[in-house]
């Protein structure tokens, strides 16, 4: 599994950068950048896509302080980076117009997010704020190291243009992370219509 360092490292090479580094406390300008610039993106890639390695389940904390528009409101979990459903009881793929609606606010005293939804019970699915590399699946180390060059461009490469190239990467690598998700769960096939059926019959 890739480490930190070598995630930040690989980013740096893909930018055209001379040197590497070995810590992140390191006295150089690459150290200094990576610092500045690694968690912020390690959130951002995981806000981005539904990553299966980062993917939880909870039963939401009730409040029991229901808005005027919703019957429940629930605790947003504290390490959500994002929400891929409230699940819908006793369904594991509901079509779209079963999943269960909800919306997100703070508290009155602004101290806290806020889940609404009229589900009671609700259990949320979620991505998770993973921050063990070791954790991470290889699509994503690379995804990350991809977003990290693009950060790095700016302040480190010689050449602009190789961040709007980073950022295209870091893009294409989302979107393979969909085909790589896909593979790695099974949903229901969609039952044939008797029409169907009598017309291949």
């Amino acid at each position: 599994m890739a480490s930190v360092i070598q995630i930040c490292n690989i980013a740096l090479m893909r930018i055209g950068s001379s040197r590497t580094i070995n810590s992140l406390s390191e006295q150089s300008k690459q150290a200094d950048v990576a610092n500045v610039f690694y968690e912020s993106s390690r959130d951002t890639v995981l806000s981005d896509f539904d990553w299966n390695f980062a993917s939880k389940r909870v039963v939401l904390a009730d409040l029991d302080t229901p808005s005027t528009d919703w019957q429940f409101a629930y605790r947003y979990p504290t390490d959500c980076m994002r929400i891929t459903e409230i699940m819908t009881p006793g369904i594991r793929y509901p079509a779209p117009g079963m999943r269960v609606t909800y919306e997100v606010g703070s508290d009155a005293a602004g101290t806290g997010r806020i889940i609404y939804t009229n589900q009671p019970e609700a259990q949320l699915r979620y991505v998770g704020k993973i921050t063990d590399p070791n954790m991470f699946d290889a699509q994503f180390a690379d995804a990350l190291s991809w977003k990290l060059a693009a950060e790095f461009a700016m302040p480190l490469a010689a050449s602009g243009d190789l961040g709007n190239k980073a950022l295209q990467m870091y893009n294409a690598m989302v979107l393979a992370g969909v085909a790589h998700s896909n593979n790695e769960s099974q949903e229901p096939l969609v039952p044939e219509s008797e029409f169907t059926i009598a017309r291949l019959s």
